[in-house]
């Protein structure tokens, strides 16, 4: 099963049919190699898009593997799902149930197989599916999805992680989860456990809605108002994607930083 998943790829950039959807990659300064994956894809006949972010759980050994995988088998099987026509949105939550949870259960048997269930290879993973009316998000672990309306963000996606479970809570405030030793601790991956519950939700779309979708190498950079203000002044996708992981890597880059963005003026 491992030859499914090669070290010799480790960022994969998938074909997007329309230049208001771009995505990039950095492995950042301070890591010797990248465990980020994403991919994006449009049907020319449709419009309908779909732009996503892997990455790989830190501190375990695989994590660029799962990623990858993630990344190919999700790009697989949407093509497959959404070949020539626009989904309604209650498919396309049960696609992205299903998909994860398959996707999940390779991940895991791998683990398995190879007796590293105690350290287990997994990773996070951050989707949004635009539809006609209607956007669908699928996410699990703490990369995240935005929505950019109005002159306003809002995160479409609450952090699977130890601190904002403890935020949520009301055990500890946001300054201090920033701050926390376990602020990367995530309870909730694919290939970790033997079954995965992936967050998936229905949103509204509007015309003129710009969504991104990145990994937490975004966000311990970049505060959401500073990622409005670049979103806010940008022209393309192509400028967002630049300019936030610039963001990023200029406050020091100490991890894998990816983003993914649709554009629509």
């Amino acid at each position: 099963m491992l030859d499914m998943l090669s070290r010799t790829q480790v960022i994969e950039l998938f074909p997007a049919a329309a230049s208001c959807i771009a995505a990039d990659s950095h492995p950042g300064f301070l890591r010797d190699h990248n465990e980020d994956s994403f991919g994006t894809f449009t049907d020319p006949s449709t419009g309908c898009a779909l732009l996503f972010v892997a990455d790989g759980v830190g501190g375990n050994s695989g994590g660029d593997l799962a990623s990858q995988f993630t990344a190919k088998s999700l790009l697989a099987q949407w093509k497959r799902f959404a070949a020539g026509r626009t989904p309604g949105a209650d498919e396309t939550v049960r696609f992205f149930r299903n998909a994860l949870e398959d996707i999940n259960g390779t991940v895991y048997g791998i683990n398995a197989d190879q007796g590293t269930l105690s350290s287990p290879m997994g990773t996070t993973v951050a989707a949004v599916a635009l539809l006609q009316d209607h956007i669908v998000v699928a996410h699990s672990g703490d990369s995240r999805v935005y929505r950019f309306r109005d002159g306003r963000i809002e995160g479409l996606t609450e952090d699977h992680s130890l601190v904002q479970k403890w935020v949520r809570e009301g055990v500890m405030t946001e300054a201090d989860a920033k701050v926390h030793p376990m602020s990367h601790v995530i309870y909730k991956s694919v290939g970790q456990q033997r079954r995965l519950d992936p967050d998936v939700r229905i949103f509204d779309r509007r015309h003129g809605d710009k969504f991104i979708v990145c990994s937490d190498g975004l966000m311990c950079h970049v505060s959401d108002p500073e990622i409005l203000a670049i979103v806010n002044r940008a022209g393309s996708a192509q400028e967002i994607v630049r300019d936030l992981i610039a963001a990023a890597l200029k406050r020091g880059g100490y991890d894998n930083v990816t983003v993914a963005c649709y554009y629509q003026a």
